[in-house]
């Protein structure tokens, strides 16, 4: 038989299949040496009781994401706070540089806008939100309240979910959950409120599960994260993936051109062009100061 696997816990995995049945199976040890078992695998499995079984076999992953641990993902939903925690891009771009890098599409989404529209901040950060619509990534902006505008993107954005496996990520306290629950009416999410004191959300998700929803849409939980290590990932991983440098790189003279100290280089004329915003091409350098100096672990 065949599934994929849906929820691990400890030596028992539950794995979905063709029929939205759900089967309670367990690893054999020789498949288990060879390949260790991740949400999202596509797995061939051995019937041995009503809705019981063990795994023979792990289909080949056409992508493996880190944090969170899954696999075979077609897009990802990061979800960015616009205030409290006020918008960071640093996080963001390096998340996108990561998801790219694995040929994985990016869809972004904000929240908060009805808090941000309050503050002095609201054209700086809108300024940037809209940066990303020109560069033509799928961008949502949520205002956490119920109202049209609100239902409108939740629904344009549950669209974009059908016949795809999703996941939503994020830091912790920018609302992923609390818009995960507008799809997940079966399965609520609980959901804290942010901690003011730290400045960041509490963890409220503690593994990663997919929800087999209606119109063939598979999406995953995941816990929020406040940062994370570029691990396994080089410049040469970005620099041949990236979609907003890869618009600019057949201008640069060197064909292994970093964007960074080379002349004639075409991304940092696009940057001085403004067609490529100061703060993201910002965010790359000290990306690829992060990678750089990355400390080899034995």
């Amino acid at each position: 038989m065949n599934g994929k696997i849906i929820q691990i816990d400890s030596n028992i995995s539950f794995v979905l299949t063709k029929d939205n049945k759900v089967y309670e199976v367990f690893i054999k040890g020789n498949v288990k040496k060879e390949t260790k078992p991740l949400v999202g695998d596509d797995v061939e499995f051995e019937f041995i009781e009503e809705l019981k079984g063990n795994i023979t076999k792990i289909i080949p992953r056409k992508n493996e994401i880190y944090r969170p641990r899954i696999a075979n993902v077609d897009q990802v939903i990061i979800v960015t706070s616009l205030f409290e925690p006020l918008f960071a891009s640093y996080i963001l771009n390096k998340y996108i540089f990561m998801i790219e890098a694995k040929k994985i599409k990016p869809i972004l989404l904000f929240t908060k806008n009805e808090l941000l529209n309050k503050t002095k901040f609201y054209d700086e950060v809108m300024q940037k939100v809209n940066s990303y619509k020109d560069i033509g990534y799928e961008v949502f902006i949520l205002d956490n309240i119920e109202n049209v505008k609100y239902n409108k993107e939740i629904k344009n954005l549950r669209l974009k979910l059908v016949d795809k496996v999703s996941f939503f990520t994020g830091q912790t306290g920018a609302g992923k959950s609390t818009t995960l629950n507008n799809y997940l009416v079966d399965h609520q999410i609980k959901t804290n409120e942010i901690s003011l004191k730290l400045n960041r959300g509490k963890h409220t998700t503690t593994n990663v599960k997919i929800y087999n929803l209606p119109d063939n849409i598979l999406i995953a939980d995941t816990p929020g994260f406040s940062s994370f290590e570029l691990v396994n990932l080089e410049v040469e991983n970005i620099l041949r993936t990236s979609k907003i440098l890869n618009k600019f790189n057949s201008n640069c003279k060197f064909i292994d051109c970093i964007h960074i100290h080379e002349k004639k280089c075409g991304v940092k004329d696009a940057v001085e062009a403004n067609d490529i915003p100061l703060f993201i091409y910002e965010d790359y350098k000290k990306i690829y100061e992060e990678i750089s100096n990355r400390k080899v672990r034995y």
